[in-house]
């Protein structure tokens, strides 16, 4: 069976990291297997030295100003070609294009509107897979963001009907079934969410599949010595463009912990001041399967960091700079398994934090997430879906030809 994998859309290598065990527990059971990535430069890192076939994603590298801060899913749509008809069109002809050339039997699609809409247009019924900010609700129309006062449902509701005009003008092009609500573009797929009820960015579904986290450790990641000290572990992921990082630095080196930080894009002169005999740094990724005995996992809400370290009872400190961490980090404050930073804070407040989580015991998470099982339910579900003859329009027209056509 030909299997072609795809991403879309997010950036960092969370989306490579839940692929990679698909890609290669498929490949293991002898499918011919092709990723199509947004990011080439990560792929190399993460598919190449495990021999993953991979080419370049269409998508929009520099997306569509909103000018409004984006409401629902539809913004994010809106903002990645779906507000410009054109621009649509040529997205849809490019993952078409790549469908024609590898005449996949499935698709398993990470994060991958576009890559959805264009398997609708050849009638492959794909799989998606995503957390439950990338597969919302399935409502009509679509829910607006919760948690923030901007994000009206009457704005996401208006945002939603550009989203799907510009949706209709592509499927007419190519003479197929026209959407009368966003949430049909979801339809006749199967849905996986990778993540869990508790952490389910809109609460809890009653009628979602969720297949738990799909982790992996990503090859060239580093095993991480623990400095010599007597404090509490704790386990940091930053980026310089995390919301407090210079006072979530000082407060990290101000503690009695042992402190392991992957500071990824970091300069020396940046990290100098926090350099301490209890804290390390590292500007690679860390192997994260053997990490036992943490207590606090501080992010800036990197999802595959999060789940590991849920798995191991580590409480989560987070400070959220997007609107999908923001929502990840009100589920994990309201399931009692750690803390948000919000508003003005100081070194003070973030070291009384730090110490608040390391004094409550380690969180007991109901759910048994062994490495390997939601790829597992991917696979299965890829291999017991029933084959289907795609129908790819052999020359799809523009949208000049197109009004020629009708004209005549």
């Amino acid at each position: 069976m030909r299997v072609l994998l795809g991403w879309e859309l997010g950036l960092n290598f969370g989306h490579l990291a839940r692929l990679l065990p698909v890609a290669e527990r498929l490949r293991a059971h002898g499918h011919l297997v092709l990723a199509a990535v947004r990011d080439v430069a990560s792929a190399a890192r993460v598919f190449g030295p495990r021999g993953i076939a991979f080419v370049q994603a269409p998508h929009l590298p520099q997306g569509i100003p909103l000018g409004h801060r984006a409401t629902g899913y539809a913004d994010i749509l809106l903002s990645q070609g779906w507000s410009d008809s054109s621009t649509l069109w040529g997205q849809v002809q490019s993952w078409l294009n790549l469908y024609r050339l590898f005449r996949p039997d499935r698709v398993v699609l990470d994060y991958s509107p576009t890559a959805t809409l264009a398997a609708r247009i050849a009638r492959i019924p794909p799989i998606l897979v995503g957390n439950g900010f990338e597969l919302p609700p399935l409502t009509d129309p679509l829910p607006e963001f919760p948690g923030f006062s901007w994000a009206d449902p009457a704005k996401a509701a208006q945002s939603e009907r550009v989203a799907i005009a510009n949706a209709n003008s592509t499927l007419r092009t190519y003479g197929a079934r026209t959407l009368t609500a966003l949430c049909e573009l979801f339809s006749e797929t199967t849905l996986l969410l990778a993540t869990v009820p508790e952490l389910d960015h809109y609460g809890p579904r009653a009628d979602a599949h969720y297949i738990g986290p799909l982790l992996s450790d990503l090859p060239g990641s580093v095993k991480q010595d623990w400095p010599e000290a007597e404090g509490p572990q704790i386990f940091a992921c930053l980026r310089p463009d995390t919301s407090h990082v210079q006072v979530i630095l000082g407060a990290l080196a101000a503690s009695r912990a042992r402190v392991t930080c992957v500071a990824r894009g970091f300069s020396e002169r940046q990290l100098r001041p926090f350099r301490k005999p209890h804290m390390l740094f590292s500007s690679s990724p860390v192997n994260l399967t053997p990490v036992k005995d943490v207590a606090v996992c501080v992010t800036y809400g990197a999802e595959g960091t999060i789940m590991q370290f849920l798995r191991t009872g580590a409480r989560q400190l987070i400070s959220p700079w997007y609107v999908e961490a923001f929502m990840a980090a009100r589920r994990i404050t309201a399931a009692g398994w750690g803390m948000t930073l919000q508003g003005a804070t100081t070194v003070e407040l973030i070291m009384a934090m730090i110490e608040r989580l390391t004094s409550q015991p380690p969180v007991r998470v109901p759910y048994d997430w062994q490495l390997g099982s939601a790829a597992a339910a991917v696979v299965d579900a890829t291999e017991n879906e029933p084959v289907r003859s795609s129908e790819l329009p052999r020359a799809p027209l523009t949208h000049r030809q197109k009004a020629a056509n009708d004209a005549m």
